[in-house]
């Protein structure tokens, strides 16, 4: 890796850069939540089409997965200058301790789903008890609060983990799997599996995905860089919207793991259309960020006993001045 920190995990702007009026590119390292494929495609499209050096910005962009450090100790410990969670991964950085913000999102709507078999379908939190449900652990508090609210036993379904294939609901080992309907899901649709999508969203639980972290340090000392960051990201993520089928050619072919297929990178490509353009993004730019998802994870974490009442607000949480600047500022 080709990039330098400081000591306190604060990565410096050389004094005087702003757009790219040098040929000295800043280095900037995002580490990424999973593997790289399409679901990251909009980052590759600003790197491909030079977005980022326009901005003075030499962009790098770690592989996550299994195994992998977690985002937001990436970006705490200085491995690197952002990263992506989500809402809950923010909040629940936040109350261990580590001291990141969270200043876009990329998906608007969350692909994330309790995936099910059309011939065994859960379609609402009524239909969850005496079923089995692989399940992360930092969901099931706010499954269980939304279960209580509608009247549902929480003591009444079998929560296990959750592994990264799907199969184990093909093969009937359990009633519900959660992922992403953009990857699991057409992974599942792929082999041919008919599936029922539940998304978490639609059951009530709040939030974004692609949520973009960074240090409140970085945040408050660096924010024209972040800004730069951001105006190639939004701009990277038009492209791949626009572009689809190319940019899943572009993952196959150049920028993402070896192995990837080019149908399913292609049809989860063309879903992004379904989760990056809309909601509050459609009536404010992509990229957009806004404290509600926040309030209501911090909500979720009082009631489940993680968090007193009054000790974290969204704008502890989340910022919406970077976004907001980068967008009054792309040409």
């Amino acid at each position: 890796m080709t990039t330098t920190a400081a000591a306190s995990g604060i990565w410096m702007l050389p004094a005087g850069m702003g757009r790219a009026q040098s040929g000295d590119l800043t280095p900037f390292v995002h580490q990424l939540g999973w593997v790289k494929s399409i679901q990251f495609g909009g980052h590759f499209a600003a790197i491909e089409n030079g977005y980022f050096e326009e901005e003075g910005i030499a962009a790098e962009f770690l592989s996550g997965g299994p195994g992998g450090i977690g985002t937001d100790v990436a970006v705490a410990s200085g491995q690197a200058m952002t990263s992506d969670t989500d809402v809950e991964g923010t909040v629940r950085a936040r109350i261990g301790g580590l001291p990141v913000r969270a200043f876009g999102a990329i998906m608007q709507k969350a692909p994330g789903a309790i995936m099910s078999l059309s011939e065994n379908p859960l379609t609402s939190l009524a239909d969850f008890p005496g079923k089995t449900i692989a399940l992360p652990d930092g969901l099931r508090p706010q499954i269980s609060a939304l279960m209580v609210t509608a009247g549902v036993d929480p003591a009444s379904v079998t929560f296990v983990p959750v592994g990264t294939d799907p199969g184990i609901l093909a093969a009937g080992q359990v009633d519900g799997y959660y992922g992403w309907a953009t990857n699991q899901g057409v992974m599942l649709q792929t082999r041919g599996v008919d599936i029922q999508i539940a998304f978490m969203n639609d059951l009530g639980v709040p939030g974004y995905a692609g949520v973009l972290i960074a240090t409140d340090e970085t945040i408050d000392t660096q924010p024209e860089l972040l800004t730069a960051w951001l105006r190639a990201e939004i701009r990277g993520w038009q492209w791949h919207l626009e572009n689809p089928d190319e940019m899943a050619e572009l993952m196959v072919e150049t920028y993402g793991q070896r192995g990837l297929d080019l149908e399913a990178q292609k049809l989860e490509s063309r879903m992004m259309a379904d989760f990056v353009p809309v909601g509050d993004a459609a009536e404010n730019g992509l990229l957009w960020i806004k404290p509600d998802p926040f309030d209501e994870a911090i909500a979720f974490s009082v009631a489940a006993g993680e968090l007193g009442e009054g000790e974290m607000t969204a704008s502890d949480a989340m910022t919406q001045d970077l976004i907001a600047a980068a967008h009054a500022t792309l040409g």
